[in-house]
């Protein structure tokens, strides 16, 4: 399950191999990634986000299991020391003064441990909800700069499109020209014969 909830971090580094290994069509400004690997990794995050939040349960649950195992121990101890404590005290005033004791000393240690469950609960309740935050974060980041390279695509591949519309009207441009310097020497050539 711990691997599960590195899955966020794994996807990030397998973004940025990606980013790492595009090739710069302009340093800086245009890039060509394995659009792809692209979209399986930013499909990756949802599952990803939702193992966070299954690890951050998981943890809390944990922490639950292990404050009642804790409680359940304490009373054990309590309930033996209460157990020796009647076999060798009799029934006079310093066993009722044990008793008293003994009972101040479980309240004490069933509010400890109530104090522990409490502190665990808020620990996990904070685990989760910045698990949450992250992996809510990485996933906008990660939409938000798809967007950015796909709008800068569009850009590039729009002035592309445009420096071969240039390019078709100058050789055009250039074909008329030739077409009408051959037919002038054309002329020229009849016109002398």
């Amino acid at each position: 399950m711990v691997q599960e909830g590195l899955k966020l971090f794994a996807l990030y580094d397998k973004l940025q191999e990606l980013l790492d290994e595009g090739f710069d069509i302009i340093p800086s400004h245009l890039m060509i990634v394995k659009s792809k690997e692209l979209n399986r990794i930013v499909d990756s995050f949802p599952d990803a986000i939702d193992e966070g939040i299954k690890m951050a349960k998981m943890i809390l649950r944990n922490k639950e299991e292990m404050i009642q195992d804790a409680k359940n121990k304490a009373e054990r101890i309590i309930q033996d020391a209460e157990n020796e404590k009647r076999r060798i005290l009799d029934e006079s005033s310093l066993r009722r003064e044990m008793e008293e004791q003994a009972k101040a000393f479980r309240e004490k240690v069933i509010q400890e441990c109530e104090n522990i469950k409490m502190k665990a609960f808020g620990e996990a309740e904070s685990i989760r909800l910045a698990s949450s935050e992250e992996a809510l974060k990485m996933k906008d980041g990660a939409q938000a700069y798809a967007q950015q390279i796909l709008v800068k695509i569009e850009q590039d591949l729009n002035n592309l499109f445009q420096v071969v519309k240039n390019g078709q009207q100058y050789i055009a441009q250039m074909r008329n020209e030739n077409d009408e310097m051959e037919s002038h020497y054309i002329r020229n050539d009849v016109s002398r014969k």
